[in-house]
């Protein structure tokens, strides 16, 4: 279990990102806190890239595990980065 974990945790971690974005940018425009949203969003980035970071530099036992581990960070990094530079580009809370 503990490896399925390991080998998912790029997916799991970018998925929490996913989620607080979108679920505290919903709430910042309805509240009127536009200006917060890109902050929120840096931030939330940045923990979110720092851990995907740690994540792939984790040592595994067999290649194919270390691997998918690394692969699957890797992926989610990049989610991570495009997900955040919308806040950044788009007009929010239109």
């Amino acid at each position: 279990m503990q490896t399925v974990l390991r080998m998912s945790a790029g997916a799991i971690v970018w998925a929490i990102h996913f989620g607080v974005i979108y679920g505290l940018t919903a709430a910042a425009c309805a509240r009127n806190f536009a200006p917060l949203v890109p902050w929120i969003v840096g931030i939330s980035g940045a923990v979110a890239a720092a851990a995907l970071l740690i994540l792939m530099t984790l040592p595994g036992d067999p290649a194919f595990e270390r691997w998918l581990t690394v692969g699957v960070a890797a992926a989610a990094l990049i989610a991570v980065f495009w997900e955040s530079i919308g806040a950044f580009v788009v007009p929010l809370c239109d």
